[in-house]
């Protein structure tokens, strides 16, 4: 009988250890429970408190934008944040988090979609939406639009993936906005044709599409940058312009396939100086002292001006601010008759 007793107590004590050690397959009520943590995961915020922050600069990339309000990731470690018009932060933590706040600040009023037409505008390689300040007031007061500043990280992160957030924040737009513009310096000129080259064989692009308006591309490098070629083995210029400044020099070759030419109407402003003494000495012809006149050029332009400009503070001249507003009521920067449209990158 006692051997009989220790038999059956082994098999026991066999078939628990065994048992505990298996995988077991979850019940549906499990399942539901682990799903809940899962979502819960997803939608985890750090501690918040409504601090104010410098709104976005060189490590921030808007995805969401909506009335001022700004859904951005950061660059460095991926993470995400809500700010308001005032840039204080309402949220931070993961990318569902923060847009349960902001749908929450939809819901309740506080935040409110833009209506109308509205103009994009893109800063350059290593700057931020400030300086285009001048130009956003000018056009929302002069010239009735609403202005979006689109902010992205220009150095902390390639063209593609400033262009896959410009679209996020495209996507994100309303449908009482009846008008989509562009306005961009420098590298963001860049960004929005790898936007449209991106969008340009999908069959949701064909909505975006639909309410392109018009462009003005500010000093851009549409044949790549020989300046930033001559630069590219500078560890001060790699260190500040990152990964994109390095696709406009030795990477180029990769970059402009993924390209697309506006189908809309689009003017080119560059600088060039009528001495050439004046002229950076490394590029060659015209020039701004950082991208030629020719590499400015892309065939299709509906326009072309070219003016003694600097190309940090291009941007900020009054006839060039006077000119995109002009250019983006008409499709020309000074009349009808001189428009100087660019047909072929040949003797212009």
């Amino acid at each position: 009988m006692d051997r009989i007793f220790v038999t059956i107590t082994l098999l026991m004590l066999f078939t628990t250890v065994s048992t505990s050690w298996m995988p077991r397959s979850l019940n549906a009520q499990e399942k539901k429970s682990e799903e809940k943590k899962s979502e819960e995961k997803k939608s985890e915020l750090g501690f918040n408190l409504k601090l104010k922050t410098l709104g976005g600069q060189q490590f921030w990339t808007d995805v969401v934008y909506v009335g001022g309000w700004k859904l951005q990731r950061n660059e460095m470690d991926k993470h995400f944040r809500l700010i308001d018009p005032k840039s204080y932060r309402h949220a931070w933590g993961s990318y569902e988090g923060c847009k349960n706040v902001l749908d929450r600040k939809i819901a309740e009023g506080e935040a409110t979609q833009i209506k109308g037409e509205v103009v994009i505008l893109l800063h350059g390689l290593m700057r931020s939406r400030r300086s285009l300040n001048k130009l956003a007031k000018y056009l929302q007061v002069e010239g009735g639009f609403k202005v979006i500043p689109f902010e992205y990280a220009s150095s902390r992160a390639d063209i593609a993936s400033h262009a896959k957030a410009l679209h996020s924040v495209l996507e994100g737009l309303g449908p009482d906005v009846t008008k989509i513009h562009f306005v961009g310096h420098s590298l963001g000129n860049i960004v929005v044709r790898h936007l449209l080259g991106d969008i340009k064989n999908d069959d949701d692009g064909s909505k975006l599409n639909a309410r392109f308006g018009r462009m003005v591309m500010m000093g851009p490098p549409n044949q790549g940058s020989r300046m930033a070629r001559v630069l590219k083995n500078s560890l001060t210029f790699t260190a500040l312009s990152g990964v994109s400044g390095v696709q406009l020099s030795t990477t180029w070759g990769l970059v402009e396939p993924q390209l697309a030419t506006p189908e809309f109407d689009f003017g080119i402003i560059a600088g060039g100086q009528e001495n050439s003494r004046w002229s950076n000495f490394v590029l060659k012809g015209p020039d701004d002292y950082s991208v030629s006149l020719d590499e400015t050029k892309l065939v299709g332009a509906r326009d072309l001006m070219v003016k003694p400009l600097v190309h940090s503070t291009m941007m900020n001249q009054p006839e060039v601010i006077e000119a995109t507003l002009k250019f983006l009521k008409t499709g020309y920067f000074v009349s009808e008759e001189s428009r100087q449209p660019i047909t072929s990158l040949k003797d212009q």
